[in-house]
């Protein structure tokens, strides 16, 4: 008897000291709360200042880096010495092609050396790109200036510009960017040209006989067809478009598919594929209509 009470009491001391260290052991939910709201706290603080700093990254330095991107400019405004200007949003969809061309000619400039070229206080043609963080650059065609019999005379240096921002000036090269600066931007259209408009409406058709579960793969579609064995009566048809839920944040998907339209046998679709979350560089190539 004495033996079974030696053991019950062993097995209740053990169980209350099991108790009393896991008292000890588990903090309390107010310490839980507390440092779990911290830990957000900071990793909110540091997305925060990450994002800041992305943001905030100076122009120039972007530009040297070749990473800029259309997102981070809020409109374009083009003039000329003569009082002719117009202004490019990224809030108007025909626009923001615009912006994307730009964009796309500028990371894909040269940096150019050397200090012969200047800027002039009246060039004729200039570029204000107005930055989501307020930031403002100026571009300017490069000018080469000679004096002769004590007068100045300053001539656009060929596909040359000078880029302004912050005080500091860099100097570089694209012929393509330097042609619309002096004269295609006021040949830009504001709404799609007829043969958007035919490739749209072409997709479209085509587009329907894939069903619902497909109807939001609208954004910049694109069409190639070609004649089967040469007979103007049957085609083969690529299209391709990305979703349009992607252009409110996330990633783009990418929906491909083939066609065989003919006058003889009708429509037969073909090789349907949706490419999930595609890169940047893809996306921009699917909705570039430039080079």
């Amino acid at each position: 008897m004495k033996k079974k009470l030696y053991v019950l009491f062993c097995i209740l001391f053990l169980v209350n000291i099991t108790v009393v260290f896991a008292k000890q052991e588990v903090p309390n939910q107010d310490f839980i709360n507390k440092y779990f709201f911290d830990v957000n706290l900071i990793n909110s603080a540091s997305q925060m200042t990450e994002t800041k700093k992305n943001i905030n990254q100076p122009f120039l330095e972007q530009l040297m880096k070749h990473s800029l991107e259309h997102n981070d400019v809020h409109n374009i405004k083009v003039e000329n010495n003569s009082g002719l200007q117009r202004v490019f949003s990224i809030n108007d969809g025909f626009q923001e092609r615009v912006l994307r061309k730009v964009v796309y000619w500028l990371n894909n400039s040269v940096r150019v050396n050397g200090t012969i070229e200047v800027s002039l206080d009246n060039p004729s043609n200039k570029l204000t790109l107005k930055m989501a963080n307020d930031e403002e650059i100026t571009i300017e065609p490069a000018y080469i200036c000679v004096v002769d019999n004590k007068r100045k005379t300053c001539t656009a240096k060929e596909g040359k510009l000078i880029v302004s921002g912050n005080g500091k000036k860099v100097r570089s090269k694209s012929q393509s960017l330097y042609d619309w600066l002096m004269v295609g931007w006021r040949k830009e259209l504001d709404e799609a040209t007829k043969e958007e408009l035919l490739e749209e409406a072409l997709f479209t058709r085509y587009l329907y006989h894939l069903g619902p579960s497909y109807s939001e793969f609208f954004m910049c579609p694109k069409i190639k067809i070609e004649p089967i064995n040469g007979d103007p009566r049957r085609h083969l048809i690529f299209a391709s478009a990305l979703n349009y839920s992607g252009h409110h944040g996330g990633d783009y998907d990418k929906l491909t598919f083939s066609v065989r339209d003919s006058n003889l046998t009708g429509l037969q679709v073909t090789n349907v594929n949706i490419k999930k979350h595609i890169s940047q560089e893809e996306s921009e190539k699917q909705c570039r209509t430039f080079d």
